[in-house]
């Protein structure tokens, strides 16, 4: 009796963690598909110039103050949860994001390009490289490219090329810079 009681409590634990992951699933449904419109209604009007996304403190500021100094308004912010609040604060028109943020909030730029179509992306990572320096590097960032970004900066380069490719993006037509997109090197040449 003792045994048959037993057995029957732990399919009950079972059916109840079953449960409970299926509400999870289903609560995460709801929330990719509610999520960009709640972003997009809390951020209303206000403008915000640029948001940094960047968990390496160094690496933020860096681009902050670069950016400050060429006189535009810039965000900066650590990581996904401090993100989305100043997303629901206003609305920007490029957002510097790292990838590593951009892969642990399970497709950041895909949540973005839904609820901000006109928001450009510029994703950083180490592990990019351009066509010419790593194969394997150039193709992480082709897969940014693919996810919606507008373009993407190996760390190395950074401060080399932040500068340029902020003003080409914000100033650009095309959906993704199509230097990058035809696999070559950034050159620097594509300030319009």
């Amino acid at each position: 009796h003792y045994s048959s009681n037993r057995h029957m409590e732990e399919r009950v634990r079972q059916v109840e963690e079953r449960v409970r992951q299926i509400r999870e699933r289903e609560q995460r449904k709801v929330d990719e598909l509610t999520m960009p419109v709640d972003l997009w209604l809390g951020s209303g009007l206000n403008e915000g110039g640029i948001l940094i996304v960047q968990d390496n403190e160094t690496i933020r500021n860096r681009l902050a103050g670069a950016l400050r100094r060429r006189n535009y308004k810039v965000h900066a912010v650590p990581g996904g949860l401090a993100a989305r609040d100043a997303l629901l604060k206003a609305s920007y028109s490029l957002i510097i994001v790292h990838w590593a943020l951009f892969q642990r909030s399970s497709d950041l730029v895909g949540l973005l390009r839904k609820a901000f179509p006109q928001t450009r992306i510029i994703i950083t990572s180490a592990n990019f490289a351009w066509p010419n320096e790593n194969a394997a590097g150039a193709q992480h960032g082709l897969d940014a490219l693919n996810a919606g970004a507008y373009s993407y900066i190996p760390e190395q380069h950074l401060r080399k090329n932040i500068l340029t490719c902020v003003e080409t993006a914000m100033s650009s037509k095309e959906k993704a810079c199509p230097i990058l997109l035809s696999g070559r090197e950034c050159n620097l040449q594509c300030v319009i």
